[in-house]
């Protein structure tokens, strides 16, 4: 399921264009959007995002015990991250974490979404907004008591996007440290 590749499949059916090819070359929800415009971007967005909310309702649904959750969700997440239908290149899984976090704890998603959105719009960029809201997921389900299985899911899960992220940047990283380019190291991190 992770691994239906939603934003490539919209944009070669719209355009015949390959989306790892243009603009930032992820398969996501944001290259989408750059692509193809609000419509599809936000499609993309509600698909993925579906992945991650049936990633914990399906095992539910069919009764498996609630530890299976650290097996479903990660691997939902792997596969929309590295999709065997494109050669292991995909998007950056935080619309699937969203959707396992919509699920998991709904409110305090609800809770942090808001504020993310503030951060994204106020900077003009998805990734510290996302990481924003990352970061406050993971206080609130501290803060507010949550279980050990909980607080578990959502650092590893966050651990895996991060992990993600820094696969797809390590290169600019390396190349801007070795040319003390800090500015264009922490813009295009940021971006």
């Amino acid at each position: 399921m992770g691994s239906i590749p939603t934003a490539y499949i919209l944009v070669r059916l719209a355009n015949g264009e390959d989306i790892r090819r243009s603009g930032s070359g992820n398969v996501g929800a944001l290259n989408t959007y750059h692509r193809l415009g609000a419509w599809a971007g936000i499609t993309v967005l509600l698909v993925d995002t579906a992945k991650g909310v049936l990633a914990v309702v399906v095992p539910r649904l069919v009764g498996v015990a609630e530890w299976a959750l650290f097996v479903t969700t990660p691997l939902v997440v792997a596969g929309h991250n590295w999709p065997v239908f494109l050669g292991f290149r995909g998007g950056k899984g935080a619309a699937a974490i969203f959707g396992i976090s919509l699920a998991v704890v709904p409110w305090l998603t609800v809770i942090t979404a808001g504020p993310s959105i503030l951060v994204m719009l106020g900077l003009r960029n998805v990734v510290l907004g996302a990481a924003f809201g990352f970061m406050m997921l993971n206080a609130l389900l501290w803060l507010t008591g949550q279980g050990a299985q909980q607080v578990g899911l959502c650092l590893l899960l966050t651990l895996l996007v991060t992990g993600t992220y820094l696969i797809n940047v390590r290169e600019h990283i390396v190349s801007s440290i070795k040319a003390r380019k800090w500015r264009e190291l922490f813009l295009r991190l940021a971006g």
